[in-house]
């Protein structure tokens, strides 16, 4: 062969070559290089190529009315971002399952909504992305600082506060009035005073779904010294003070005086008129079935809110088998927008989670139905670790609160039986 011909052979085999090896990448080798240093700090989080970009996938669990509106709001925002979305709606009862068994297959979507309680669970596995290396990282600093401390574990931020929805106790305020009490009670004698009024008038004092099992343990909570189930388990056996003799002694007394039903007691009542002079609900709850009265009002006569310091709280997470971070950071960014906040805010009346905005929401809350100002949402009293904590016990001990509530077992029974079966 002639020696002309051979390097032309040879030229031929070294671009084949370099065509079919993937070894050989001429491209931006700076960009590969950056690449490769995002993967080192989140093994994860790298991008698609730009041009083989595919619509984000986002998971959430909400009822056909909520999961419609947000489905709108989440469609114009990703306009706004230049980025395409793909929402999923998975029924509630059936989420944790479904997220669980897509996680351990490394199916799960780019971005989660998740109960503000379950960030821990899931960081822990290893399933989320701290967003400390995304763009997100100053954003998280406009939002409320207690929902921010639910999502940080270990140092890091794991996701992005949404919303939240406080329960409350409602009362009317000339209930209150007549038993001479300065406003909602604090204390054991101030509420046998509205017992006592209670028998004078033979009706009972205040209603509340059963089936709502956080909102039972919220007013439980708020009785004093505290009954729900994880306040009880704090409790050592040689702390049996007085004082708790006397709450359990005030619970008793309660008990025939409890309405319970199977839904919210504004959903229930007829003509919007609740059918006690108090009640517990969420916040969102009272405010809907206020809205959907236009104009002749919920409540019989003003009504007055106590916050009980327990609330359901959403948050956006961006998972850690995801191959677009940036686009989900840039979506989650319009959707923790004031703007964006405050529209979901008005359309499904859960307050935002923006400082700012949540702020200006309690503000008109406030002054609607005589809160006390700047009351807080928030309890005090426990870390975001031990929150997840307490809402497994009352998990646990939802069959002996319903019996308690409904009259089932005595107040003493109650104690007892959740002593018994649940260790702290």
């Amino acid at each position: 062969m002639k020696r002309r011909h051979q390097v032309v052979l040879f030229a031929v085999l070294l671009l084949s070559l370099t065509i079919l090896s993937p070894s050989f990448d001429f491209r931006d080798s700076q960009h590969n290089l950056a690449r490769n240093q995002e993967k080192d700090t989140y093994p994860n989080g790298s991008s698609r190529n730009e041009d083989t970009r595919a619509p984000l996938r986002v998971v959430v669990s909400m009822t056909k009315e909520e999961f419609t509106l947000f489905q709108e709001v989440a469609k114009e925002v990703a306009v706004s971002r230049f980025v395409e979305v793909n929402v999923r709606n998975v029924e509630p009862d059936k989420y944790k399952e479904v997220l669980d068994q897509e996680f351990s297959l490394g199916e799960n979507g780019d971005i989660i909504l998740l109960d503000s309680d379950q960030i821990h669970y899931y960081a822990r596995k290893g399933y989320l992305l701290p967003l400390n290396g995304t763009s997100l990282s100053k954003l998280i600093g406009d939002t409320i600082i207690e929902l921010r401390g639910m999502t940080e574990w270990n140092g890091y931020q794991w996701a992005m506060p949404f919303d939240f929805d406080p329960y409350v106790m409602g009362a009317t305020p000339a209930y209150l009035n007549k038993t001479g009490s300065p406003g909602f009670p604090l204390n054991r004698e101030q509420w046998f005073k509205l017992i006592r009024q209670s028998q004078t008038e033979s009706t009972p004092l205040i209603s509340m779904n059963i089936d709502d099992l956080y909102g039972a343990s919220a007013w439980m909570s708020y009785l004093p010294p505290g009954m729900s189930p994880d306040q009880i388990l704090k409790m050592q056996p040689a702390s049996m003070t007085n004082e708790f003799q006397q709450g359990v002694s005030l619970l008793s007394e309660l008990q025939p005086h409890i309405l319970t039903m199977s839904v919210d007691p504004l959903l229930s009542a007829s003509d919007y008129k609740v059918q006690t002079p108090m009640f517990v609900s969420t916040l969102s709850r009272i405010l809907r079935t206020d809205e959907v009265a236009k104009g002749k009002g919920t409540f019989a006569s003003p009504v007055s809110l106590q916050a009980l310091q327990a609330v359901d709280s959403r948050s956006l997470v961006i998972t850690a088998g995801s191959v677009e971070t940036d686009a989900a950071s840039r979506w989650i960014e319009g959707m923790s927008s004031a703007a964006t906040q405050n529209k979901w805010a008005k359309q499904t009346k859960r307050l935002p989670a923006r400082q700012q905005e949540m702020e200006k929401e309690a503000g008109s809350i406030e002054g609607r139905y005589s809160m006390v100002h700047n009351q807080s949402w928030f309890s005090k009293e426990y870390s975001s670790v031990q929150l997840a904590e307490n809402r497994s016990m009352i998990t646990r001990s939802q069959k002996r609160v319903q019996q308690v509530l409904q009259g089932e077992i005595s107040a003493a029974q109650y104690i007892n039986s959740i002593r018994k079966a649940i260790k702290p």
